[in-house]
């Protein structure tokens, strides 16, 4: 196949068979004349009458053929009898007078030329022919006549292979032909499903080499696109479909091939740099559903590069009856977040208009309203209004996966404005079967500071030791792993085999989960299965591709070789992190557990000055007393985890601090 040409306006190209014509005349031209100059530089050769007539029948022009007379020398001399056997063998009248100039024709002088006077003679002229040589020994003549007979070697050789190549281009035209007849069938042939059918007839037409930039090269190119693309075979086309979007947006398949990319980038994550080439084209002809889907696909791409301020120029031209204007909204507050641009009013706005393009869309939404009320939390969270963000916190439903990165951070919300009741009952609704092994270290360490503050120090003594069982007690395994695990690949099958029946892996489930809730495996995650697949498809398709298939096969193996490196480091990365927190975590529990046994003597001396004090009675019917809502109505929590009610719970913890 061709290779990429980003230019999509070309002057059109001579016929090949022209060209080839031409090129051919030209090179046997400069062979003839560098022979005849390399062999007068030592020996002067007679150019005969028959080798003028080879020359000419061999096709060259003219100018060559006397080039070839004057390298020649003066050793040429022709009866009036050559003469009309050289017009007879169709030497044209111009060499022959060119021959009558020189004075190489018995019994005609040649014209003589006045030199101009006074002229001076040029130092850097080039030499005129030497004078044949006189007196030549029979060891001069043997090896003129065999430098000759090389040279006429040489011209015979370049002559055939020059013949072979115009007789293989002859073929090739007719071949190209042939298959170009057949485009019209193979097109028919993919949109009745046999895409391998169609995709072998196109590589056959364009194994022909086909100029560049014809229609048949484009609709040949875009055919085997499609094909493949319909087969899952998505890396095998994306070769031939940037060729194709490259081509312009004013080629009738652009719209087809732009939505072919749009899954591309989607499965397999195919972005490369060069698709910023697309900027380029024109685009405001075509339908506003298409502009629309256009300039969010290019906001997500100039996103992907860190390239804020085009992903807003673009995402910022979604219309809001475009399909993607939710999530155009979306992606605009989350990149108006970033430390580049820093525009949080702004951010703010788009993410409402998230959720309310959300809350419109037909039959909603419900991704991006639960990221844009998710959004809504964070911020406000990060600017210190608690109560908004956990308004919009309690807006994402129990049956979420993401209720319970919504209920950890209510947890920390309620913590930060000093709603120690509800922390607490965030806390519990964590530590239910529901939510065992999700990975939230500090969840322990908050409860164990809540329970601090309130001076009651067995609960935050015991919220320490669960810690400690829990975390800090699986972590040298984790250590060890990290210690004695170098490669990539090792990490990547780790995470594969942890999650198989009846395999078991060198860490705790605990620690794999923290990096299945990591956002970045997802995605590498998502497209090694998409590669993956498509090895699949192209192994069972691999005898109708050919060389081409070959040639995909080896590409997508390499793809799936550096993803899986990929997400071997994101794992480490991962893994890395958790057990620097579990240090970090550690340390301040260490820290509380100093501050418990401090408050412990303070207390103890608070008792001995006030010995008529009473602590409170903790509740402690069933496992804890929770209230549900804000109508405060007891509900006797029996170890039972009803999802629709967690967010509400609230503790009836008493502080048992003795008051100064």
């Amino acid at each position: 196949m061709q290779g990429l040409n980003l230019k999509t306006h070309t002057r059109p190209a001579a016929p090949r068979g022209a060209r080839q014509s031409r090129w051919v005349r030209r090179l046997v031209g400069a062979l003839i004349c560098v022979t005849l100059v390399a062999g007068t530089a030592s020996t002067a050769f007679a150019l005969d009458k028959n080798q003028i007539v080879q020359m000419t029948k061999l096709g060259l022009d003219d100018r060559a053929i006397m080039g070839a007379i004057d390298s020649a020398g003066e050793g040429i001399s022709l009866s009036a009898e050559d003469v009309e056997d050289l017009r007879a063998q169709g030497v044209s009248d111009q060499v022959i007078d060119h021959l009558r100039r020189r004075g190489m024709i018995a019994g005609e002088s040649a014209p003589t030329e006045k030199a101009p006077v006074d002229e001076e003679v040029d130092p850097l002229a080039p030499a005129p022919a030497p004078a044949p040589a006189e007196g030549e020994t029979d060891y001069e003549r043997e090896e003129r006549e065999r430098l000759e007979a090389e040279r006429q070697a040489e011209i015979e050789r370049r002559a055939n292979e020059l013949n072979a190549q115009r007789d293989a281009e002859a073929e090739r035209q007719r071949k190209l032909e042939r298959a170009a007849a057949q485009l019209p069938r193979a097109a028919q042939i993919v949109r009745d499903g046999n895409n391998m059918e169609g995709a072998r007839m196109y590589l056959e037409f364009l194994s022909y080499e086909p100029e560049q930039g014809s229609e048949n090269w484009y609709e040949a190119t875009f055919g085997l696109a499609k094909a493949l693309y319909q087969e899952g075979i998505l890396s095998g086309a994306s070769t031939p479909l940037l060729e194709v979007l490259m081509a312009g947006a004013d080629k009738p398949h652009f719209v087809e091939a732009f939505r072919m990319l749009e899954e591309l980038s989607s499965r397999i994550g195919y972005n490369p740099p060069i698709l910023e080439e697309l900027t380029r084209f024109y685009v405001g002809d075509k339908n506003e559903r298409f502009q629309a889907e256009f300039n969010y696909y290019m906001g997500k791409f100039f996103y992907g590069y860190n390239r804020m301020d085009l992903a807003l120029e673009y995402l910022d031209q979604v219309p809001e009856s475009a399909t993607d204007y939710p999530e155009s909204r979306y992606l605009a507050g989350v990149a108006r977040l970033d430390p580049a641009v820093n525009d949080i009013p702004g951010a703010l706005r788009n993410f409402e208009a998230a959720i309310l393009a959300a809350e419109a869309a037909p039959g909603g939404n419900e991704d991006i309203l639960q990221l844009g009320y998710l959004a809504l939390a964070r911020v406000f969270f990060e600017v210190g209004f608690f109560d908004v963000a956990l308004f919009y916190y309690q807006k994402i439903p129990s049956e979420s996966s993401r209720h319970a990165d919504a209920v950890f951070e209510s947890a920390w919300s309620y913590f930060m404005k000093n709603d120690f009741k509800r922390a607490l009952g965030a806390f519990h609704t964590l530590q239910s079967p529901y939510y065992s092994q999700r990975y939230y270290p500090d969840l322990y360490i908050l409860e164990s500071t809540v329970y601090l503050n309130q001076c009651i120090f067995p609960k935050s003594q015991r919220a320490l030791a669960e810690f400690k069982s829990r975390y800090l007690d699986q972590r040298p395994l984790l250590q060890a792993y990290l210690e004695n695990t170098f490669e990539p690949e090792a990490y990547w099958q780790m995470m594969e085999d942890a999650y198989k029946p009846g395999e078991s892996a060198p860490i705790p489930r605990l620690f794999t989960n923290a990096v299945l809730e990591s956002l970045p495996f997802y995605n590498v995650h998502r497209v090694v299965r998409a590669l993956q697949a498509e090895r699949a498809a192209l192994k069972a398709n691999i005898s109708a591709l050919g060389d081409f298939g070959e040639q995909v096969l080896e590409r997508v193996e390499e793809q799936l070789e550096l993803k899986v490196q990929e997400g071997g480091i994101i794992v480490q990365q991962r893994l890395t992190a958790v057990d620097q927190e579990l240090e970090n975590w550690e340390l301040r529990s260490l820290q509380i557990e100093f501050d418990i046994g401090s408050e412990e003597r303070t207390q103890l001396q608070q008792r001995l000055q006030n010995p008529n004090y009473e602590a409170p009675e903790a509740a402690e019917a069933g496992t804890t007393l929770m209230v549900v809502a804000d109508d405060w109505q007891p509900w006797p929590f029996e170890g039972e985890y009803w999802l629709d009610e967690v967010a509400s719970y609230r503790s009836q913890m008493r502080t048992e601090c003795i008051e100064q």
